[in-house]
C-alpha cells in the first residue's frame, strides 16, 4: 500500500535533478495527499535543498499520517524528516521528529523514523513523552501483513487518569509500564502480547466497589486469532473489523506482588504471600462467549482453585458451565480471607473454620450441580456460641441428579450444641436434589449416656423453610452434667426416653405421638406439641404435660428451695405460649393417690410455699417451739393454677373455710400451710418465684 508513495517520490526526484534545476537553490513540491486501502498521508511536502552543494538534502514534511484499524483512534502530525534519502525505489527518514494525536490527547515533539520500500515499510518513534513516562512505537508492514510494538515505562497513574474515562475509575498514584506487540493483516489483529506492570497503583472505581493501594501487579496477555491463521493466503473476513471477528485463543498471567486490592466484598493484601493467576481458553465474540480451557489460582496463605469454565458476557456475565477445584491446607486463613466478607450479616456471621479441605464442584446455568468435598483435621467455631466441631473428618457428595446413591460421612471427636457437649461419633447420609436424609442409625454419646438417632430427613423448598422430620432415643443422659452445662441449678438423676417422630414444616414444629422423658425416678409425657413461626421474632408454642410420680427428694434435693421427699404428680394441659411466656393453661402438681412413701418437708420449702401462695405469716416458724424442728411430716401438698389474662387462679389440695390448703399436715410434728388469695398476677407469681419474699395472706398452723 506504500507503492505509490514510492513510485512518485521516485517521479519527483528524478525530476528536481535534472539540468534546470541546478540553477536554482531550494526546490519542493507539494505532492498533497496519498491514501492506501487502510492508511493516508495528507500535507506531504518534499523539499529538495542545498542544490549547489554535493550531495544535496532532500526534506520531507507530512501533517498528518492517519493509521488503519484497530489503530486509527491514533495519528501521526506534524512529521519532518530533516535527513530523508530516496533512491532505487527506496525512501528512507534517518532523522524526524513527529507528535501523536488521539481523541482525548497529543504529545509533545518525539523522534521518528521511517523506511519504505516496494514490498516493506517500517517506522518508529521513540522518546514520546506521556504522562511523566516514556513511550516507544516500532511499526513494520510488508504486503498484507503488518506489525507493531508499543513499549511504554514509567507512566503517572495519576497524570494518565486525564486521558481515561473520568467516570469509571479515578488514578491518585503509581507508575504504570505497558509492553504491546501485535501483528495483523489488513484492519485485522490477528496476534498481539500485552504485558502491564502496576507499580504502587492507588485509585478506586467512582460506586467504590473497586480498589487498590499501592498496588504491584504484573499481567501478561497472549491471544491469536485462529480466523487469520492463514499464512500468505489469509484474505479478510466478510465483516472484518479489528479485534472482534473469529475465534481467539488466548493465555494469560498475573502475579500480585504487592500493596492491597479490594473487589467487593473481598479484600486482598499481597505481603509476605504469593497470590497468582494462570488461565487460557478461547474467546468467541459474535457469541459473547469465553472457553476457559484451564484456570489456576494460587493463593499461598489459603490453597489453590482450578478447572474450566464457559461464560457468557452477553448482558452481565453469567457462569454458563464449570468444573473446579479446591485445595487448601489452611482453612482457617481461607475463610477468613474469602468466606468472612460474603457471611457478614448473615446466619453464618462469627464461624471461623479451620482445616485441611479438597472440593470438586460442578456449575451449570448459574447453579451448583454437583459436589464432593473431602475435609480432615477440621475445626469449626461460632463467635455466638450455638455450636462447635473438633477433629472432624469425612467426605460430603452431593448431587442434582434423583438418582444419585453415593454417601456421604461425617465424624468428629467432639461436639458441641450451645453448652452441651457431644462425644466421638460418626453419620452416614445420602445427600441429593433438595434432600439428606439418614442412612442407619446412630448414637451420640452424651453427658454419660446416648442420643439414637433413629431417623432424620432434611427437604428444602422453594422460597419455603426446610422440612425436617426426626426419630431417636435418649438414655442415661446425666442430669447433673446437664444442669452444670445449662449454667443450672445442679441435679441428680438421669434422663431416658422416647422421641417420636418430630416434624418441622411450614414454618410449624409437630410431635406425632407422646414424648416420653424418664426422669426423677418418675415418667414425663409431652403430647400435642405444635410450635409455629419457631424461627420468627414471635414464636407459638402448645403442649400437653404428664407427670407421674417424680422423686420429690431427688427433685429438690440440690435447690436452694428446700428438701421434701414423697412422689410428684400432676399435668400441665392447653399450654399455650407466645414468644416463650405463657398466656393461658391448666396445671395441676401434688400428691399423687396412693402414695406410700415417706411424707417430710423441711422449713425452708415450707416457708418458700408458704410465700408462692402469697402469706406472710411463714414467720411463724421462727416465733413458736416449730422453729426447732428441721422437717414436718405432712399428708399431702398441693398448687394447681388456671392461668387467664394474665392472673393465675390458685387451687390447693382441698377448699378451707378461709382458703386453700395447699400442704395438709400428717405425722409428728406435722404442719398445715393455708392459702388466702385465690388470684395472683402472673408476673407477680413469677417475681416470687425469684424472689420469695413474704405475704400476709399464708397461715401456718
Amino acid at each position: 500500500m506504500w507503492a505509490r508513495f514510492v513510485v512518485m517520490t521516485l517521479v519527483i526526484i528524478v525530476t528536481l535533478t535534472t539540468p534546470t534545476a541546478n540553477a536554482l537553490e531550494t526546490i519542493s513540491l507539494n505532492v498533497g495527499t496519498i491514501a492506501g486501502s487502510q492508511w493516508k498521508l495528507e500535507g506531504i511536502n518534499i523539499a529538495l535543498t542545498d542544490l549547489s552543494q554535493d550531495p544535496q538534502k532532500l526534506a520531507l514534511t507530512i501533517a498528518k499520517l492517519s493509521l488503519p484499524k484497530p489503530f486509527d483512534d491514533l495519528n501521526l502530525v506534524n512529521i519532518r524528516c530533516t535527513t530523508f534519502t530516496g533512491q532505487n525505489k527506496e525512501l528512507l527518514c534517518e532523522q524526524g521528529r513527529a507528535q501523536v494525536q488521539s481523541k482525548r490527547w497529543q504529545s509533545p515533539t518525539a523522534n521518528f523514523s521511517f523506511h519504505i520500500t516496494e514490498k516493506r515499510s517500517s517506522f518508529k518513534l521513540t522518546d514520546l513523552h506521556l504522562a511523566g513516562g516514556t513511550v516507544a512505537i516500532d511499526g513494520e508492514e510488508q504486503g498484507e501483513h503488518w506489525q507493531l510494538q508499543i513499549n511504554a515505562k514509567a507512566v503517572d497513574g495519576k497524570l494518565i487518569q486525564q486521558l481515561l474515562p473520568q467516570e469509571r475509575f479515578k488514578l491518585k498514584a503509581g507508575k504504570i509500564d505497558v509492553k504491546l506487540n501485535a501483528s495483523g493483516s489488513h484492519a485485522l489483529v490477528n496476534e498481539f502480547t500485552l504485558t502491564t506492570w502496576l507499580n504502587g497503583l492507588t485509585g478506586q472505581t467512582k460506586d467504590g466497589r473497586m480498589a487498590t493501594e499501592a498496588l504491584m501487579l504484573k499481567s501478561t496477555l497472549n491471544a491469536k486469532n485462529t480466523a487469520l491463521d492463514c499464512g500468505t493466503t489469509c484474505l479478510p473476513l466478510p465483516q472484518g473489523e479489528g479485534w472482534g471477528e473469529g475465534i481467539w485463543q488466548w493465555q494469560s498471567h498475573v502475579e500480585f506482588n504487592g500493596g492491597a486490592l479490594y473487589v467487593e466484598p473481598l479484600y486482598l493484601e499481597a505481603a509476605g504471600q504469593n497470590i497468582a493467576l494462570d488461565a487460557q481458553g478461547d474467546w468467541n465474540a459474535s457469541n459473547k462467549q469465553v472457553e476457559i480451557s484451564s484456570i489456576s489460582y494460587k493463593h499461598s496463605k489459603a490453597g489453590e482453585l482450578s478447572g474450566s469454565a464457559t461464560v457468557r458476557y452477553k448482558d452481565g456475565a453469567s457462569i454458563e458451565k464449570a468444573e473446579l477445584s479446591l485445595n487448601s491446607d489452611n482453612l482457617q486463613d481461607l475463610s477468613e480471607i474469602y468466606l468472612k466478607p460474603f457471611s457478614e450479616q448473615t446466619a453464618l456471621q462469627g464461624v471461623t473454620l479451620a482445616g485441611h479441605l479438597k472440593a470438586d464442584f460442578s456449575i451449570n446455568k448459574q447453579a451448583l450441580t454437583a459436589l464432593t468435598a473431602s475435609f480432615n483435621h477440621l475445626d469449626v467455631k461460632d463467635a455466638a456460641g450455638r455450636g462447635e466441631v473438633q477433629g472432624g473428618t469425612g467426605t460430603l457428595n452431593w448431587s442434582n441428579d434423583e438418582t444419585f446413591n453415593q454417601p456421604s460421612k461425617f465424624a468428629w471427636k467432639q461436639l458441641q450444641v450451645r453448652s452441651v457437649p457431644i462425644g466421638p461419633a460418626e453419620l452416614s447420609l445420602l445427600s441429593r436434589a433438595d434432600n439428606i436424609r439418614l442412612l442407619k442409625k446412630t448414637q451420640l454419646p452424651l453427658l454419660g449416656g446416648a442420643i439414637a438417632i433413629n431417623q432424620f430427613s432434611w427437604q428444602t423448598k422453594k422460597q419455603q423453610n426446610p422440612e425436617v422430620s426426626f426419630e431417636g432415643d435418649v438414655s442415661d443422659v446425666s442430669l447433673e452434667q446437664l444442669s452444670q452445662a445449662l449454667n443450672w441449678t445442679p441435679l441428680s438423676g438421669t434422663i431416658s426416653g422416647r422421641i417420636p417422630r418430630v416434624e418441622y414444616s411450614n414454618k410449624t414444629l409437630s410431635l406425632g405421638g407422646e414424648l416420653i422423658v424418664k426422669v426423677f425416678d418418675g415418667e414425663i409425657k409431652i403430647s400435642n406439641l405444635t410450635s409455629s413461626g419457631l424461627f420468627t421474632d414471635f414464636p407459638k408454642f402448645q403442649s400437653d404435660l404428664e407427670i407421674e410420680n417424680l422423686d420429690l427428694d431427688q427433685l429438690t434435693g440440690k435447690f436452694k428451695f428446700g428438701g421434701i421427699t414423697g412422689k410428684l404428680s400432676g399435668y400441665v394441659r392447653q399450654l399455650y405460649m407466645e414468644n416463650w411466656h405463657p398466656v393461658t393453661f391448666f396445671a395441676w402438681l401434688g400428691t399423687p393417690e396412693n402414695d406410700d412413701s415417706r411424707h417430710r418437708i423441711s422449713q425452708k420449702a415450707v416457708q418458700n410455699i408458704a410465700n408462692i401462695g402469697g402469706g406472710g405469716a411463714a414467720d411463724l416458724l421462727s416465733k413458736s417451739f416449730l422453729r426447732f424442728f428441721e422437717t414436718f411430716g405432712y399428708d399431702k401438698l398441693g398448687l394447681g393454677c388456671y392461668l387467664h389474662d394474665g392472673v393465675c387462679q390458685l387451687m390447693g389440695v382441698k377448699a378451707t373455710e378461709s382458703g386453700y390448703a395447699i400442704i395438709t399436715g400428717g405425722g409428728l410434728p406435722r404442719i398445715d400451710v393455708i392459702g388466702y388469695n385465690p388470684r395472683v398476677d402472673w408476673n407477680v407469681l413469677m417475681d416470687r418465684l425469684k424472689r420469695i419474699t413474704t405475704s400476709d395472706e399464708v397461715i401456718i398452723k
